[in-house]
């Protein structure tokens, strides 16, 4: 098998593992993601080295997970799912999995964001069938329940219906930090080298028009810098520094494995420097997500510190503040 090595000092590449075709549930008996990786590492002649970084699609390994793609014709809806089905003219059936992978946050109404004429023209611009688009969120698509899980908002708690065989659906992996752990063991048994593993998964960008892939579990890598109200270049504190190396990973991925029929599941990150993942503290997802109990408290300072902010800019008695000249 041969190595692919680094090309200079610094550079960093994205090696994609490509599959032959789609994977039906009944391929996956029996199969674990990691063997499944490593097949794909023998067919693209690609060796694993020190340091390098696997991110994998959390749709695959649901794939190799017992339970996590489950047949429609066997989910057998609740009283509840059958209401909220009726009240949002969704599928009860698919509510159901959703109620059942965590509590929904929010409901996003798409079929009547759609209907403001500004939305419906960008979106119209940005759509490769404006018609099917269309359709799809005035049917389909008409509602999206949002799930706080993993320590990410998930449309739909992650659930994945497109990519699978028909009347199937996707769940995400259960512990997606023991997921990464067990890839990443089955990597070391085979090749002897020690690499980190993220797992990835695609959600809506809070504020902007679009989605990214971000992670939902990893292991082998600290997922953020601790470097915060460290010196600047002039010596003084700053803020930030404490940045998601998991997600700017997995973004930068998900640009190579792409979202539909490019068959790239796993792309392998070489020549990336990173922190080794830490066995103090808090562990897998907790150590990047809010504290537990802390996101009412947040949310009420917030609203009453900019509640106070309005009040204050209304007294001034300006709506739109100008720097006064500097005298001469």
């Amino acid at each position: 098998m041969e190595s692919i090595d680094r090309s200079q000092p610094g550079d960093i590449r994205f090696i994609p593992l490509t599959v032959s075709g789609a994977v039906h549930p009944e391929e996956a008996d029996g199969q674990t993601t990691g063997r499944f990786v490593l097949a794909l590492m023998e067919e693209s002649r690609v060796q694993p080295a020190e340091q390098d970084v696997l991110v994998i699609s959390s749709k695959i390994s649901s794939f190799f997970e017992a339970g996590r793609v489950v047949r429609l014709a066997e989910v057998i809806p609740s009283r509840k799912a059958r209401l909220l089905g009726r009240l949002f003219q969704r599928d009860p059936r698919k509510i159901q999995l959703v109620l059942e992978e965590g509590d929904v946050f929010l409901v996003i109404p798409m079929r009547r964001i759609i209907r403001i004429p500004s939305m419906r023209r960008m979106l119209e611009r940005r759509s490769a069938n404006p018609a099917a688009m269309r359709r799809g969120f005035e049917r389909t698509n008409n509602y999206t329940f949002v799930v706080n899980k993993h320590a990410v908002y998930l449309d739909e708690a992650g659930i994945d219906h497109t990519n699978s065989p028909d009347e199937y659906v996707s769940l995400l992996p259960r512990d997606p930090c023991e997921t990464a752990r067990g890839i990443r063991e089955e990597i070391r048994d085979r090749h002897g080298v020690d690499v980190a593993v993220i797992l990835s998964d695609t959600v809506t960008c809070v504020g902007r028009m679009g989605s990214q892939d971000i992670a939902i579990g990893y292991s082998g890598i600290d997922p953020i810098t601790r470097a915060m109200f460290s010196d600047d270049l002039f010596g003084i504190p700053r803020s930030g520094g404490m940045d998601l190396v998991i997600d700017s990973i997995a973004g930068m991925a998900g640009l190579v494995m792409g979202q539909t029929t490019e068959r790239r599941p796993a792309v392998l990150v070489r020549g990336l420097d990173y922190e080794p993942e830490r066995q103090d503290g808090d562990s897998g997802m907790a150590a990047v997500a809010m504290p537990p109990g802390s996101m009412w408290r947040i949310t009420l300072h917030t609203i009453l510190t900019t509640l106070a902010f309005r009040i204050a800019s209304a007294l001034a008695f300006q709506r739109k503040p100008t720097r006064p000249e500097a005298r001469r």
